[in-house]
């Protein structure tokens, strides 16, 4: 066997290494929610409210609603609503929460867009807790405008010790194209982020649904410059992924909750190329502009986008073993075989865990459509080029 042989060997037996990372996964989880968990009393005397907050740019009406669901969960203490929005929000009085966060046009910090509005609210909340505006007995939960923080991601988040949790990403049903197109998001939660999170050492983040301690909202910033002092750069997309490494790599206790964030999936496939190709470029940002520590980024760079390098070496070993430009040792095949079945099952059982049984059945069924539309999105992404800037989609 020479060297391609090997490779392609690996890559289609990377399945079996999935399987593992998804039963590690689930043994991570519960060991680390018991280590965590919280005596029910603690949770009723050591906070004193949840600070919900959603920045956004004029989606007033989706903010609404995800306000008024997370109102209505009847929470053992009292949700206190932000929207943080730009000077120019037509519709800043559109929005029904407790407080309106307008990030003033002349504040500079070293954050652009969206890292930059959580950035002003943020430092808002420490100088309120300064003043005794604020106590720091609050916990921040902290959503986007098209997502809806489940009650038992909260719940749990709150019975847990530890100082950010992230819930399990579930595509909302929204049309066929829609919804088959992030199927993947719950596909790759549900096995990279339970492992990696709860072992430690994380590899995404969930801006959609994250709850942290007033500790970390107080004490750990946006900004880059307490990795990489050197750097001149501002931090404008992957704020989320930053901030979550970030806070990790400085000490603070990280949790992976398998309860749910509902999502909203891009709505054509113009807002999936936009999505996806801002994710894509912030995360090549962290990388290129060394924003976070080394191993860090080469978790990011290795398992993160393992995804494309994976199914590219995999696509291209079809050709060269039937032209026998490789050679896959026949002992092989039968375990290939059973790698592809295990591969179909576990997309079965992460989909319909999450997103209903029916759901599991398709999402198995379309696994090489979905696979396959989403890999050329994110190619298409990398020729676009760099957005340079936090580019929205439709939210409603």
């Amino acid at each position: 066997m020479n060297v391609l042989d090997y490779l392609i060997s690996i890559i289609w037996l990377s399945p079996l290494f999935y399987l593992l990372l998804l039963v590690f996964g689930e043994y991570f989880y519960k060991k680390r929610k018991s280590e965590l968990i919280k005596r029910t009393e603690d949770i009723k005397t050591s906070i004193d409210k949840i600070i919900f907050q959603i920045p956004t740019v004029g989606n007033y009406r989706s903010v609404n609603r995800i306000f008024e669901i997370v109102k209505s969960y009847n929470l053992p203490m009292p949700v206190e609503t932000w929207a943080v929005v730009e000077t120019d929000d037509a519709h800043k009085a559109d929005y029904v929460c407790d407080r309106t966060v307008i990030v003033p046009t002349d504040f500079e910090c070293e954050d652009l867009y969206k890292a930059r509005a959580l950035e002003y609210s943020r430092r808002l909340r420490k100088e309120m807790v300064t003043k005794g505006e604020l106590t720091p007995d609050y916990i921040l939960l902290q959503g986007d405008d098209d997502a809806v923080p489940s009650l038992g991601f909260i719940q749990e988040s709150l019975s847990v010790r530890a100082d950010i949790s992230i819930g399990e990403i579930t595509p909302k049903v929204e049309g066929v194209l829609s919804t088959i197109l992030d199927y993947e998001r719950c596909v790759a939660c549900g096995i990279f982020c339970n492992f990696f999170t709860n072992l430690g050492q994380p590899l995404w983040a969930h801006g959609e649904g994250t709850v942290m301690s007033s500790k970390v909202d107080q004490e750990v910033s946006y900004d880059v410059s307490s990795f990489n002092p050197k750097t001149n750069q501002k931090l404008a997309l992957s704020e989320d992924a930053f901030y979550f490494h970030k806070a990790a790599c400085l000490g603070y206790n990280i949790f992976n909750s398998e309860e749910k964030v509902t999502i909203l999936p891009p709505l054509d496939l113009n807002d999936a190329l936009k999505q996806r190709r801002r994710w894509l470029w912030g995360q090549l940002r962290i990388l290129n502009q060394k924003l976070l520590p080394l191993s860090n980024r080469v978790r990011l760079a290795v398992v993160g986008f393992s995804g494309l390098w994976l199914y590219s070496v995999a696509i291209l070993g079809l050709p060269l073993a039937y032209f026998h430009v490789i050679n896959i040792p026949s002992i092989l095949y039968p375990l290939t075989g059973i790698s592809l079945f295990i591969w179909f099952a576990m997309r079965f059982y992460i989909i319909g865990k999450f997103m209903g049984w029916k759901q599991g059945f398709i999402g198995a069924a379309l696994s090489y459509i979905t696979v396959t539309m989403n890999f050329f999105i994110n190619i298409i992404g990398i020729l676009q080029g760099d957005p340079k800037k936090f580019v929205v989609i439709r939210k409603e």
